[in-house]
């Protein structure tokens, strides 16, 4: 007998435990607020231009990487380079080249922390152990909280032939990333915080003294496996999900908000502005809440919001700079501790991406690059203000922002278009303020882990908000783990 699952919100999450499961044949059908499909790793129309609703940068498409696998057991075919230099992280004092190459990458770390550079490369070498280890326990396909015999997936076989490196892991199971600064005594070695922070505020939306080392230390270290630029942005991880759950039999419906759920008769009653229906079961993936139990989401939970600016520049500004500088994909720009804008209105660094520029048709705009700018902020501040603070705070944080690039590298005179959005904008894009998730403390990693299960009868939560977390790639296999419970708790016979 066949099973209907409904997925609200076509974020990685959701289309990737839509697509696993129409393949196994489940009728799907996805409803989304937006319209277009990705949600956090989508992309929305100004100008005439496609700019990135968050995600830019894609992890696991090594081959046989943790999203290579599922892709491979899709069927799908994505187009994407690997970046040997993808980020630059602009520190108060100096520049730490991030590089895929792992030599080139240990001479740039000691190089650019040399003051303390025989501490660092013990404290990277234990860095990247950690990460290894990390890494192999994800690949078991080990879903956290274990609440099921089969959310152990392979990880019993691997504790058998590994446990010495279980025994490591529980050993760090609490550490947060300073603890691990303190061990080799760089806890007050500032330029090597402020670039851990800056990269930790974007991968766990903590900083050092927060973060959880053992998710973290894979975050930090995952560029040498290998960072992944997708052809036309990461809305096309999105888009070629979508169109196999389609492929499938399957249906994504998008500009068709859900207004209701509820439970009646061992069913759920989804109602939205397209399709009145009832399902077997029901994965949110939306990040917001349509009723207690229904989400991860609570008053008293924290999650950044975003405040954003899409620019777009003439071409011959990269041209110039990438000859120049060797100008990478990205940039992290650490501002100074006192800057009152930045750290008020805003919490930094300042990310900074480039790409090729396409318009609404998907065709590429030659003389054009497309510049994105973010910084988190809170997400409270925005709802407080008047119309006439709002339009004040928002001018000065975009000026704010735009110098701060102007000292790495010159874009004034290159401008051609730019435009400022605060939380409020991206709920307004992608239905949901917050960005990120929760912050990947030891709490919410370790100790008590979202699941992708709900309090409430046949309903799964899936997307950043769920284990393993924030991220592309945690979302995606969060997916994975929710479709794999959907088919031992309610087989299609």
């Amino acid at each position: 007998m066949g099973k209907t699952v409904c997925i609200i919100g076509a974020g990685v999450g959701g289309l990737m435990a839509g697509a696993l499961l129409a393949k196994k044949g489940y009728s799907v059908t996805v409803l989304e607020k937006a319209t277009t499909v990705g949600g956090s790793a989508g992309w929305y129309v100004r100008k005439g231009r496609i700019f990135p609703t968050g995600a830019t940068i894609a992890f696991g498409l090594e081959e046989r990487g943790l999203l290579d696998t599922l892709l491979e057991e899709l069927h799908l075919n994505l187009q994407f380079d690997m970046m040997q230099h993808p980020m630059d992280v602009i520190l108060e004092d100096r520049k730490v080249s991030i590089y895929q190459d792992e030599k080139r990458w240990d001479d740039e770390l000691l190089h650019a922390l040399f003051e303390r550079k025989q501490d660092v490369k013990e404290f990277w070498e234990k860095l990247d152990q950690i990460s290894e280890l990390v890494y192999e326990v994800t690949a078991t396909g080990v879903s956290m909280p274990i609440q099921r015999v089969y959310d152990l997936g392979k990880l019993p076989r691997y504790a058998l032939t590994h446990p010495k490196s279980m025994l490591r892991l529980a050993r760090y199971a609490t550490w947060t990333v300073e603890d691990l600064l303190r061990k080799y005594n760089l806890q007050s070695y500032e330029p090597l915080r402020q670039f851990l922070d800056a990269q930790l505020m974007d991968a766990a939306q903590t900083d050092c003294t927060e973060a959880a080392l053992l998710p973290s230390s894979l975050a930090l270290t995952i560029y040498r496996k290998g960072s992944f630029y997708i052809e036309k942005g990461m809305g096309q991880l999105s888009e070629v999900l979508a169109q196999r759950i389609v492929e499938l039999g399957g249906e994504v419906i998008v500009a068709s908000p859900v207004k209701e759920i509820y439970y009646e008769q061992k069913n759920w009653h989804v109602t939205s502005k397209k399709r009145n229906e009832a399902y077997d079961v029901v994965i949110n993936n939306t990040g917001i809440s349509f009723g207690q139990g229904t989400s991860h989401a609570a008053p008293e939970t924290f999650s950044w919001g975003a405040f954003r600016i899409d620019a777009l520049v003439n071409d011959a500004f990269w041209h110039k700079e990438l000859h120049a500088r060797q100008l990478p994909f990205a940039l992290q720009i650490v501002p100074s501790k006192e800057h009152e804008v930045l750290y008020s209105d805003g919490h930094g660094p300042v990310y900074v991406t480039f790409q090729t520029a396409y318009n609404q048709h998907n065709e590429r705009v030659h003389g054009e690059i497309m510049m994105t700018l973010s910084i988190h902020t809170n997400i409270e501040d925005w709802d407080k203000y008047s119309k006439e603070e709002y339009k004040e705070k928002k001018q000065r944080l975009t000026e704010a922002m735009l110098a701060e690039i102007q000292k790495v590298v010159n874009i004034e005179d290159y401008l051609i278009y730019k435009e400022a959005g605060s939380p409020l904008t991206y709920k307004k894009f992608i239905g949901k303020s917050g960005v990120g998730g929760f912050p990947l403390t030891v709490r919410n990693a370790i100790v008590k882990p979202k699941s992708i299960r709900s309090s409430l009868p046949q309903l799964y939560i899936v997307g950043e908000q769920s284990f393993p977390g924030p991220g592309t790639l945690s979302s995606a296999l969060s997916g994975y783990y929710a479709a794999r419970a959907i088919m031992r708790s309610h087989p299609l016979t």
